[in-house]
């Protein structure tokens, strides 16, 4: 059962007014949007936040005598999670107007559902969490619900990819106390707005050109994550050494396996 993930079928209906919707609630939130997420933007995708990453992450390693430290976190079933309450409250705060806050609340809230598999159909029940996936609105309110947590500075920023999150630490001379801090910051906000972390997928990336490399103490929060000579994010694989030999190897096993009988 762990294999299947719920997908909500919504009539053409719905789709046209949730896209209605949409159209008026964009507006009223772009000012409140993370700019390092990268998902569910127009013209924007999982190239730029790469290119991104690696850019940041390039620059300060090749002014030498420093390190890069990336911590990749997952959410477990992060559509499900999400708080109708805690949602409207952000909407409001940013400044979205009160009709349109209910309707959206109304429309997270007290939701029927039922699975049908062949002529067979389980019993309906009534769902007050989360949103349902495979529709317009979701993934935007995802994003709404989440962009409260931002941090971009000289030395440490958090980017994402719905909702794959990167949190990146440029090291110099042994001070990590931003980094840190930050993973702990954001483990304390997961908590606080009932987002559960997949420790299973969430690994932490040294990348150190020097010839002495220092063996960094884990950044663990609470037993978090493990450490991982490669790491994926959507599509693409990186290793410790970020350039695209993993990545490249992945891919001609893909094909090998999808070409060969």
């Amino acid at each position: 059962m762990n294999d299947f993930r719920t997908v909500a079928l919504t009539s053409h209906v719905m789709k046209t007014m949730e896209r209605l919707v949409l159209h008026h609630l964009r507006p009223q939130t772009c000012h409140a949007l993370d700019p390092l997420q990268f998902a569910y933007r127009e013209k924007v995708g999982v190239e730029d936040a790469i290119a991104f990453l690696l850019h940041r992450s390039l620059s300060h390693l090749d002014r030498g005598s420093g390190a890069v430290r990336i911590t990749f976190l997952n959410f477990s079933s992060a559509f499900n999670t999400i708080q109708p309450l805690f949602l409207r409250d952000k909407l409001s705060g940013m400044g979205v107007g009160s009709h349109l806050v209910a309707w959206i609340s109304d429309y997270l809230t007290s939701r029927p559902q039922y699975v049908r598999l062949g002529d067979c159909r389980s019993d309906t029940v009534v769902s007050n969490t989360g949103a349902p996936q495979g529709t317009v609105l979701s993934p935007v309110l995802f994003t709404l619900h989440t962009s409260d947590f931002q941090h971009n500075s000289d030395l440490c920023h958090v980017q994402r990819f719905a909702d794959d999150t990167a949190i990146v630490g440029c090291i110099r001379s042994g001070k990590e106390d931003e980094y840190r801090e930050l993973i702990h910051d954001f483990v304390k906000w997961c908590d606080s707005n009932h987002l559960l972390l997949n420790t299973a997928k969430t690994r932490e990336m040294v990348v150190d050109f020097r010839r002495s490399r220092v063996h960094p103490e884990p950044a663990h929060q609470r037993g978090l994550c493990g450490g991982g000579a490669h790491l994926q994010i959507p599509g693409v694989q990186l290793n410790d050494r970020l350039d695209w030999t993993t990545n490249t190897d992945a891919l001609c096993r893909k094909g090998q396996s999808s070409v060969l009988p």
